[in-house]
């Protein structure tokens, strides 16, 4: 018998390359930006404005679009993050004693009768799995790496008390547990170690009925693990999804899923891991900032089965860093509540009908999750069973007005009213970040992390000086090949005098983690002359810490909306213009000044002076407005040959401008008509503000967002005629804008819109402005814009915007109360 070990990471891991390939299989046909196609940027499923569309489909089309040519199969993968704890042959020993004891059983192809374990066939079925694991692992020394020429399968293994199909949850969990005791027992007796403790569990949800709310905005979907017990997705380590079928594709793209909610409510991990099972596969899979691993490993082959025991064992083993947490991040725990809408009986019926119906075909359920072990004195409560409906299809936010038009509402909520089920309080133990980077956190003000892309993630902290002064720290993982480009946007933005309408970072740098905390090199062990091989881009985390801010959404007044609207209006190059990067001040000035600023220019570039002539421009100092290119630059670098262009984004879909999209050149206008999408969607996301007295408990709480709360109360759904801007291809929604925009039929496109103006901000407790007022100033912003064909400088828009503030002054302070007084 070959002795194995319990490894730690002390030695270096090098990946094997040949074992990474692309998986194209479900990759969609997107065209790759080269120097000479100009194709638009991927879209996201991150940085979803809380109004738009969160069903099942439109996350699945906008995961399967930024995680296009991004995905890999790494066959090396589970010997990557479990390596270190169970090496291959501590594995093939426990399989060894497994075979022993009768937990598998071997047989050759075409046999029916299973060798046993004494014989010479199953001392060969061994070493032949032994050997193809070994030719399917990292390198774990600094020597060459050599070819090893694959085994030919030449036997069959089973696992008897794997479930039999239609697979329950309860009952896979019972074996996955099963296998992990006795994998655990079999290492302590083979290392003569007694000191080993599992540190995580496999477990399945209490309530089998109902989802689990996800936590942050602005998802108002809900996911249901099929593994989980006392914790929610604050907690899990691992989530996944059993088929009762031997095809592991058909899990996939739900745990592709479910890997998204892990990252949207636990911000801070570096990567998330999920799992897919089935009566003769497993996949393990993990998605970090710059795409997503997989492996696919059969239970009825030799090396299968010896990863399949790896995987099981290092997942009870590992540490919560193992599994992507970031140690510059302390968490803590705290009991929230969370209102739950009662299950109908009919909900019921469908839900216990058939359980597996249910885990196939929900669009919110994962099949299991992993938890960690809880102190015996701890007692955790129940999950919640489900936040707002237990239907698949589910998008909608806990309060919030439903559109007359929408078909997906019809049945439920009619011109706004609340639905009449009932509704009861459960409360859940979240786990939350408390110190980050050493400071403490109030909370998380904002996250639009996804799998790929930046996962910009802001904290609320206090300064390290007084302890009490709020300062916004933000996480983002920023492209390694635009270093440069920041670095030199940010140099400008200090070395100029500082404008009062930019938020300035005064502090940046690159967190560290075990060495730099970069995607490719940290995470996927690549080393820096394998770092080109993989045809993605190597991100690094960046963290910039600067003053709070109040975000868009807790404005008192729509006046209050446009005056930061103005002050955002800087003639600089953004080129990411979109809500959540215009801020409103936190109370007036000594002077009574509101007006906003302009925050995150990850995306900016620096070039040439401002070549256009404003001379209506009210805010723009000339130092800063000359710092960034406004001429005809490319929206990005393009690579001087046509090989694939890693992914880039130059907008968030629904505010992107016409010319952005068709991939054409970024220039101001470009960002003056994104600043009229924010301007006219403005009116559309929220049913006037929020109450004066959650605008001040918000105020005082630094804006963070409520665990498990989900969307605020005032927001609703854009009506369809919105949505068209954010779903479909590039090109549909800017022939959809065009339209929308054409000087002939953009009358029509107006008219449509005074239906919704008035269902949103119609006289009621909260707000009595008149629609007619906010419907003046979209028509007459609208109407600027496309006579002028969108060619709109910034002080024309400023000039209308002034104009509007002046006329309604007084239904300002007739109908609304400024909450952030004392």
């Amino acid at each position: 018998m070959v002795t194995g070990q319990l490894e730690r990471k002390t030695q270096t891991v090098r990946r094997n390359l040949r074992l990474i390939r692309h998986a194209r299989r479900g990759d969609q046909d997107i065209q790759a930006r080269t120097k000479n196609k100009q194709s638009p940027v991927k879209q996201s499923a991150g940085n979803k404005h809380p109004s738009e569309n969160h069903t099942r489909d439109v996350v699945d089309s906008e995961i399967n679009h930024e995680l296009s040519k991004a995905r890999y199969r790494a066959l090396d993968l589970a010997d990557l993050m479990f390596g270190h704890l169970v090496t291959t042959s501590l594995a093939r020993d426990i399989l060894e004693r497994f075979l022993v004891d009768g937990v598998v059983t071997c047989r050759k192809h075409q046999s029916k009768e299973s060798h046993r374990p004494e014989s010479d066939e199953a001392r060969h079925a061994l070493g032949a799995a032994y050997a193809d694991a070994v030719a399917h692992a990292c390198h774990r020394t600094d020597a060459p790496l050599e070819e090893t020429k694959e085994p030919k399968a030449k036997y069959q293994w089973h696992w008897p008390q794997f479930p039999g199909a239609p697979i329950d949850e309860n009952n896979l969990v019972a074996f996955l547990n099963n296998i992990a005791d006795k994998a655990l027992s079999t290492a302590k007796s083979i290392n003569g170690d007694d000191s080993l403790k599992p540190r995580n569990r496999f477990a399945a949800p209490r309530d089998k009925h109902h989802a689990i709310p996800l936590s942050y905005e602005p998802d108002g979907e809900d996911m249901r693990p099929d593994f989980m017990a006392y914790v929610n997705f604050t907690a899990i380590l691992l989530a996944g999804e059993s088929k009762s079928g031997r095809n592991a594709r058909e899990g996939l793209m739900q745990v592709q899923r479910y890997i998204r909610g892990i990252k949207r409510a636990q911000p801070w991990l570096r990567f998330a891991t999920g799992m897919t099972m089935g009566r003769d596969f497993v996949a393990l899979l993990r998605g970090d900032c710059s795409g997503m691993e997989r492996v696919e490993l059969s239970l009825s082959d030799g090396r299968g089965s010896i990863e399949f025991i790896r995987i099981v064992l290092g997942i009870i083993l590992a540490e919560k860093e193992d599994f992507g947490h970031n140690p510059n991040v302390e968490i803590g725990e705290r009991d929230v509540s969370v209102d739950v809408l009662e299950a109908s009986s009919t909900d019921l019926t469908h839900a216990g009908a058939n359980l597996m119906t249910t885990a196939s075909q929900s669009a919110t359920r994962p099949a299991f999750t992993i938890s960690q072990v809880p102190n015996s004195s701890r007692k955790h409560p129940a999950p919640p069973p489900m936040a707002v409906q237990a239907s698949a299809g589910s998008k909608r936010g806990r309060s919030q007005l439903d559109d007359p038009d929408d078909e997906t509402n019809r049945d439920r909520n009619i011109g706004g009213k609340k639905s009449k089920r009932r509704k009861r309080t459960v409360k859940l133990r979240a786990f939350i970040p408390v110190r980050v980077h050493g400071r403490k956190c109030m909370g998380i003000l904002f996250t639009s992390g996804s799998i790929r892309g930046r996962g910009t993630t802001v904290y609320v902290v206090a300064a390290a000086d007084d302890g009490k002064t709020l300062l916004a720290l933000k996480t983002s993982w920023q492209d390694v090949a635009r270093a440069d480009d920041q670095a030199a946007v940010l140099k400008k933005l200090v070395d100029n005098k500082p404008h009062p309408n930019v938020v300035i970072p005064s502090k940046s740098f690159q967190a560290e983690c075990s060495g730099t905390a970069s995607t490719l090199a940290s995470i996927r062990a690549l080393l820096d002359d394998e770092l080109t091989e993989l045809k993605v881009e190597n991100r690094v985390l960046t963290v910039t810490i600067s003053e709070l801010k109040r975000p868009v959404a807790y404005f008192w007044s729509p006046h209050d909306f446009v005056r930061g609207l103005i002050g955002a209006l800087l003639g600089i190059l953004h080129r990411d213009i979109s809500e959540n990067n215009i801020v409103l001040p936190l109370c007036r000035d000594h002077l009574g000044n509101e007006l906003g600023a302009l925050i995150d220019f990850d995306m900016a570039i620096v070039g040439r002076p401002n070549m256009h002539q404003d001379s209506t421009l009210l805010l723009a100092e000339q130092d800063v407005e000359e710092m960034l290119s406004l001429a005809d630059q490319p929206s990005s670098p393009l690579p001087e040959n046509d090989q694939p262009y890693r992914a880039q984004r130059t907008g968030t879909t629904p505010y992107m401008s016409i010319g952005v999209l068709r991939g054409q050149s970024h220039t101001h206008y470009d960002d003056m008509e994104s600043f009229l999408y924010i301007l006219v969607l403005f009116f559309f996301s929220y049913a006037g503000p929020l109450e004066e007295g959650l605008l001040r408990r918000a105020r005082v709480q630094g804006f963070v967002q409520p665990v498990t709360a989900g969307r605020l109360p005032h927001v609703t759904a854009w009506p369809a005629m919105f949505e068209r801007w954010a779903s479909g291809t590039f090109k549909e929604i800017s022939d959809r804008k065009c339209s929308d925009l054409h000087p002939i039929s953009h009358a029509g496109f107006i008219k449509d819109c005074f239906p919704h103006i008035r269902t949103r901000w119609a006289s009621d407790s909260q707000c009595s402005i008149e629609p007619r007022v906010i419907g003046k100033l979209i028509l007459d912003c609208w109407i600027m814009f496309a006579r002028q064909n969108r060619r709109v400088e910034h002080g024309q828009f400023i000039k209308v915007l002034r104009e509007w503030l002046a006329k309604y002054a007084g239904d300002e302070d007739k109908c609304y109360v400024y909450p952030f007084d004392g």
